[in-house]
């Protein structure tokens, strides 16, 4: 076969990979997505399921079933106590609002002589650039004011339109992990009947480093999440806040959202405390970010590559890389990809490089 044949067979190839990709992604992950999270359990747990099976001789139903509600158990279970620590913490916080809101006036006011303060001792030039900030602000606030409420009722109908669905989502995931664990060498068995011969091998492979993938990638990233949390729940409770536990799980979970961060939280909350008076806790905030900044760019390069042993500028390259392309999402999609691929290429499925 001659090098133009190859190189057009290896690009019809790509081509049709990347338009099934784009299919799947784009129309069959949500519809499927319970069935594969099931699916992505059970093969996790089936070695315990057959390890319990043979220890105890009981019929892999039985062995199935009290696997799956023990792995279900221990996720509701860590979740539901996470959320009770963090309602207490609400309550808490709640009892002391009408307080807050009663000392909201003078905290205004004061704010108000500090600005302007600041205000008469600009100089001249400053002055008339805020003056004119000032003017524009008070034509548009209205308008401002009415898009940042239709935006705020639309995110919160959107929220209460989607309750159900995703209850409908968590009941028939739950109730496909326990028949997919039940029927899992079925359902594996007749998956690998639908491919030829001379693929299953090949896929085989494929599957195995697409699970290795997800769980390393999982792995990097929770760890990041608890190494955020960590640290700004040490940064909270240095600074001696009253709910550091609440402030710093909030923070964590924006962080790992994937268009906003730390600052997004941070540096709102610094700017209101410089504003009322607190210059330390602005700084102390202020340098809090920085810190975690500093730690998440660090940390999650190396994360991402020390799952695939690979060295951490490729994980940035990628990170990069996917920004470029697809702008936030893509620096999340990008480093998976790079996981998979290595994966791939140390299995054998595929030969991209020596």
């Amino acid at each position: 076969m001659s090098q133009a044949n190859v190189f057009f067979k290896r690009t019809v190839t790509v081509l049709l990979w990347l338009g099934g990709l784009y299919v799947f992604f784009r129309w069959l992950l949500l519809a499927l997505l319970p069935f594969l999270i099931a699916l992505a359990l059970a093969a996790t747990v089936e070695p315990l399921v057959e390890r319990l099976r043979r220890r105890l001789r009981v019929r892999r139903s039985f062995a199935a079933a009290v696997v799956t509600t023990l792995l279900l158990l221990t996720l509701g279970g860590g979740a539901a106590a996470l959320l009770l620590r963090l309602a207490a913490e609400l309550e808490a916080w709640s009892s002391r609002l009408p307080e807050a809101m009663a000392q909201f006036p003078r905290l205004w006011n004061g704010m108000l002589d500090r600005v302007d303060s600041w205000y008469a001792a600009c100089p001249v030039f400053l002055r008339s650039a805020l003056d004119g900030m000032a003017l524009q602000l008070m034509e548009e606030g209205p308008s401002l004011a009415g898009a940042v409420s239709g935006w705020v009722m639309e995110a919160a109908s959107a929220l209460l339109s989607a309750l159900p669905g995703a209850g409908l989502f968590l009941v028939t995931t739950v109730l496909a992990v326990y028949f997919t664990s039940l029927s899992y060498p079925a359902i594996l068995g007749f998956l690998k009947r639908q491919l030829p011969e001379s693929w299953q091998a090949r896929c085989r492979g494929a599957a195995h480093c697409c699970r290795s993938t997800i769980l390393k990638w999982m792995r990097a990233e929770l760890l990041l999440i608890l190494i955020t949390f960590l640290l700004l729940l040490a940064g909270f409770t240095w600074m001696g806040l009253d709910f550091a536990l609440l402030a710093a799980a909030f923070t964590a979970l924006v962080d790992a959202l994937p268009v906003l961060g730390v600052g997004a939280v941070l540096i709102p909350w610094a700017l209101l405390a410089l504003l009322l008076g607190d210059t330390g806790l602005a700084l102390a905030l202020l340098a809090l970010y920085g810190a975690a900044t500093l730690t998440h760019s660090l940390v999650e390069p190396r994360l991402l590559a020390g799952q695939a042993d690979l060295p951490p500028i490729t994980a940035l390259l990628a990170m990069y890389v996917g920004f470029r392309f697809l702008g936030v999402g893509g620096m999340i999609l990008f480093p998976v990809l790079l996981l998979l691929v290595k994966q791939l290429q140390d299995a054998g499925v595929v030969h991209l490089w020596k």
